[in-house]
C-alpha cells in the first residue's frame, strides 16, 4: 500500500484538459446528487437524470482512482496471464454514453426549471443549480469524447487501447512489454609520469 501511495499523482486534477475535466465529472455529479435531496418534489423524468448522475459518479470515481494511482500504466500478472486495464478506452466509452445521457438530462432539468418558476423559491433554486451542473457535465463528457476521438490512432476507437491519458495530454504505448537491462562498465584510469 505504501508503494501505491508514493506513486500517486495528485496533480492529475490540476492538469488541463483531461485531469480537470475528469475531476469535474466526479465533483459536479456528486454536487448534483446532493442538490437533488433538497428538492421539495421531483418532476417526472428526473429518475433518468438521477440514474445518469449516479452512473457518471461511479464511473468517474473508478477512472480517477485508476489514473491518480497509475494503474493505467501497469501490466498486472494474474495467474500467469498479463492483464492491462484499457482505461482510455473505458473513459471514452463512459464519456460517449454520458455525453448523450447528460445532454438529455440537461434538457429534462431545463424544462423542469422553466416549470418550477411558478412554484416556491426553493424549487427554483434547486432546478437552477441542477441546470448549471448538468450543463457542465454534458460539456465535460463531450469535450473528453472529442479529445479522445482525436487521439485515437488512425481514427479507430479500438486503437485507444494503446493510448494513455497523462492529464494534460495523451501518449501512445509503443511496446506491450518493456524490459530493463542493466549494464555494468568498468573504467580504468592510467597515470603516466613524465620525467
Amino acid at each position: 500500500m505504501e508503494s501505491v501511495r508514493t506513486n500517486a499523482d495528485f496533480r492529475f486534477f490540476m492538469q488541463w484538459p483531461f485531469g480537470v475535466l475528469m475531476g469535474f465529472q466526479t465533483l459536479f455529479s456528486l454536487i448534483s446528487l446532493i442538490v437533488f435531496q433538497f428538492a421539495p418534489f421531483l418532476y417526472e423524468g428526473t429518475s433518468f437524470v438521477l440514474f445518469m448522475l449516479a452512473l457518471l459518479l461511479v464511473c468517474s470515481v473508478a477512472h480517477n482512482i485508476i489514473h491518480v494511482f497509475g494503474f493505467h500504466r501497469r501490466v498486472f500478472v494474474i495467474a500467469g496471464r498479463a492483464l492491462f486495464i484499457p482505461s482510455t478506452l473505458l473513459v471514452f466509452l463512459t464519456s460517449a454514453v454520458c455525453c448523450i445521457g447528460m445532454s438529455i438530462s440537461t434538457l429534462i432539468i431545463l424544462i423542469a426549471f422553466i416549470d418550477s418558476l411558478r412554484f416556491s423559491i426553493r424549487l427554483k433554486i434547486v432546478y437552477a443549480i441542477l441546470t448549471v451542473t448538468c450543463g457542465i457535465l454534458a460539456f465535460a463528457c463531450t469535450k473528453i469524447l472529442m479529445l479522445l476521438f482525436r487521439a485515437a490512432p488512425n481514427g479507430q476507437i479500438k486503437g485507444l487501447v494503446q493510448v494513455v491519458i497523462e492529464g494534460d495530454r495523451t501518449s501512445k504505448i509503443t511496446a506491450a512489454h518493456t524490459t530493463t537491462t542493466t549494464t555494468t562498465t568498468t573504467t580504468t584510469t592510467t597515470t603516466t609520469n613524465f620525467v
